[in-house]
């Protein structure tokens, strides 16, 4: 029987021991990481905060767009369907727009075709509110075309339900002055820093001289 020397059983002792690193993450090393996230946190704040303007605008670009196709859309049709348009003067009626006329044609020996139409003249009024954001519209009974006038008072006439359209910036319906049988009908539009114009010339299809 051999007994182990001192040595050797040292030696067994030391092959059962792990070499354990006790000294953890440094402060500095911490500053370190804390700093590289904060550089990618802000990268990533800035990327999205461009991705979503970006959008915003595109959206505000599409919004104008179709906003102004349904206002032209249907401003054409009314302008069509008139027989006389009138564009407003600012110093009488204190607002800028048109005023399309609904005239009645009355059966006679000249026109035996003459469809019977309202018993009275009406009018329809389009113009742009004072402060130059939104569009409205009213009817009204006409008693007399050649005499008419209009005038817009702004706490009876722009009211909700009289609202055309919003955004709108600018407004003009320029008759044509040799015929008046057309209209040029304008207007530009704004929403955030989207701006968008649009014009279409539009004829009178009933037009009475």
């Amino acid at each position: 029987m051999r007994f182990q020397t001192g040595h050797e059983i040292e030696k067994q002792k030391g092959r059962g021991c792990v070499n354990r690193d006790q000294r953890g993450i440094t402060f500095i090393e911490l500053i370190i990481a804390i700093a590289i996230s904060s550089i990618i946190m802000i990268a990533a704040t800035m990327f999205l905060g461009a991705a979503h303007k970006n959008y915003n605008n595109a959206s505000a670009q599409i919004d104008l767009q179709s906003e102004s196709q349904i206002l032209m859309e249907q401003i054409g049709m009314w302008v069509m369907e008139g027989n006389r348009v009138e564009a407003l003067d600012p110093s009488t009626s204190g607002a800028q727009g048109i005023v399309i006329y609904q005239i009645p044609r009355k059966t006679s020996v000249e026109n035996p075709n003459g469809a019977a139409l309202p018993e009275q003249a009406s009018k329809r009024v389009i113009w742009l509110s004072a402060s130059g954001k939104k569009l409205y519209t009213r009817t009204a009974a006409v008693a007399d075309i050649d005499s008419d006038t209009t005038v817009i008072a702004a706490d009876v006439d722009e009211v909700p339900q009289n609202m055309l359209g919003e955004y709108v910036t600018a407004f003009t319906g320029t008759v044509d002055a040799t015929s008046r049988a057309s209209v040029t009908v304008s207007f530009k539009m704004q929403y955030l820093k989207q701006h968008y114009e649009m014009q279409n010339v539009f004829k009178l299809r009933n037009i009475i001289r």
